[in-house]
């Protein structure tokens, strides 16, 4: 009882104990070989007809559904006419490629491993790839995107277009270390990219429909993109192998930088001789940008830490599938119900809700550090992607509302690289403390608590100039 994993303690008591087995007479065992003999010689029944057509059928009907549902959200309240239809479907194949990449890598870096050490160093080398991309975001892309407003059209097609190949190149070096430029280059375009759509959705957003809301629209159909191509990658990777989900990436990819060109062309600003204006420093941002970007910095390091170390808690403790679903299900609703909320509710209400996301998870994972459980596991990491949804969401919201237009990229820029660096710390903890329930939930209780103390502090400080 002392040795059973955290996971399984609050069973372990009530398994019944098993009842011993029953000695078989010899007649009774020669008599079942000649009925099990007489059996076998029978012909089998034949599957049920069309059992398998059925099957597909009703998935099919329920996909047709879904598609249907987003398809008819897309379009409401004028985003048809505003162009911000054709950019959520444009993000839609973005994001879908972009999680069969992340299928294909995570099959690489850690789930195809014989040992925990193993899985850390190519943990740890993966985190710092992530970060290499932001060395070039800020000094390079993003004042390279402001000057270049009035191409943003192209800017999609070429990130797309040019992730596809490399995510097409990448099948052929699986296995070799030739693998990690390109997913280096996979991520250096999907960053840029990712700046110039957050600067890009304020000229599509319809006049009845807030940043909040939009930037959340966007994201929901998003989340159903990525959960049907992780879905869909993660049956091509079993069956065929890693390499067909990357060729499955790329073609998706290239769709993604077809439909980036037929955006419509109000996406593009005016081309002006105007002289480049200076950097956006969140330093010297008002509080109503720094606010929201400390409670956004502690939630994704939040999440960066629960990730990485409930992956290896999970995998140390050999956790049951049923386990593995419970909690890996609480992450992914907690996000979807923070997309939902932050696409429904008001900007003053999300921001009140912010406050919240960083006082109850920070509960959570205490609770869950003094008695550990399936549920509270669960709990904590389906509350850190809430309040990362809605934080993100304010954050975007707030600088594309507060930034002027010539430095929106350039603000993006530098708040991405935080927040990655974030997730980055915050994985790097996973990595150092040891895989255990309560030393991890103590570590990532302080996260949040960091974050309510300098959003604090925040407001009774002047930013430096």
């Amino acid at each position: 009882m002392e040795g059973s994993p955290w996971w399984s303690r609050e069973h372990d008591s009530r398994a019944p104990a098993a009842a011993p087995p029953r000695k078989q007479d010899s007649r009774e065992h020669d008599s079942r070989e000649h009925n099990s003999r007489e059996h076998d010689s029978r012909p089998r029944a034949a599957a049920p007809p069309h059992a398998a057509a059925r099957t597909a059928k009703g998935t099919g009907r329920v996909a047709g559904k879904v598609v249907r549902r987003v398809r008819s959200a897309a379009h409401a309240d004028g985003a048809d006419r505003s162009g911000l239809a054709a950019l959520l479907w444009m993000h839609a194949l973005h994001v879908a490629g972009d999680s069969l990449v992340t299928v294909s890598l995570a099959g690489t870096l850690f789930f195809d491993t014989s040992s925990l050490g193993q899985a850390r160093g190519r943990v740890a080398l993966y985190l710092v790839l992530t970060l290499l991309p932001f060395a070039f975001l800020v000094p390079v892309a993003g004042p390279l995107l402001d000057r270049f407003r009035h191409g943003r059209r192209n800017v999609f097609a070429v990130t797309c277009g040019a992730r596809g190949l490399v995510a097409w190149s990448m099948a052929g070096f699986t296995t070799s270390l030739g693998l990690y430029p390109l997913a280096l280059a996979v991520l250096v375009l999907s960053r840029a990219y990712g700046l110039a759509r957050s600067a890009a959705l304020p000229r599509v957003r319809p006049p009845s429909v807030s940043l909040v809301a939009a930037n959340a629209r966007v994201n929901v159909a998003a989340v159903v993109s990525a959960t049907i191509a992780a879905s869909v990658g993660g049956a091509v990777s079993y069956l065929f192998g890693v390499g067909w989900t990357l060729r499955l990436a790329g073609l998706v990819l290239l769709v993604a930088a077809v439909a980036a060109v037929r955006l419509p062309a109000h996406v593009d600003e005016v081309r002006t001789d105007a002289i480049a204006a200076p950097a956006y420093k969140l330093r010297t941002a008002p509080l109503i940008v720094r606010r929201p970007l400390v409670a956004a910095l502690a939630l994704r390091a939040l999440g960066g830490m629960l990730t990485i170390f409930l992956a290896f808690l999970l995998r140390a403790e050999s956790a049951s599938t049923a386990t593995i679903g419970v909690v890996l299900g609480g992450a992914v609703v907690g996000q979807v119900l923070g997309t939902v909320a932050a696409s429904r509710l008001s900007e003053q209400v999300v921001r009140r809700l912010t406050l919240a996301a960083l006082v109850v998870p920070a509960t959570v994972c205490l609770l869950a550090a003094l008695n550990p459980g399936t549920g509270l596991a669960a709990l904590a990491a389906g509350l850190a992607g809430l309040g990362g949804a809605l934080s993100k969401f304010r954050l975007d919201a707030v600088l594309q509302s507060q930034v002027p237009g010539p430095q929106t990229s350039g603000a993006f820029a530098r708040s991405e690289t935080a927040l990655q660096l974030a997730w980055a710390i915050g994985g790097s903890a996973a990595l150092a403390v040891p895989t255990q329930a309560t030393a991890g939930f103590a570590v990532a209780t302080l996260f949040p608590l960091a974050g309510l103390v300098f959003g604090a502090r925040a407001g009774t400080t002047r930013p430096r100039g």
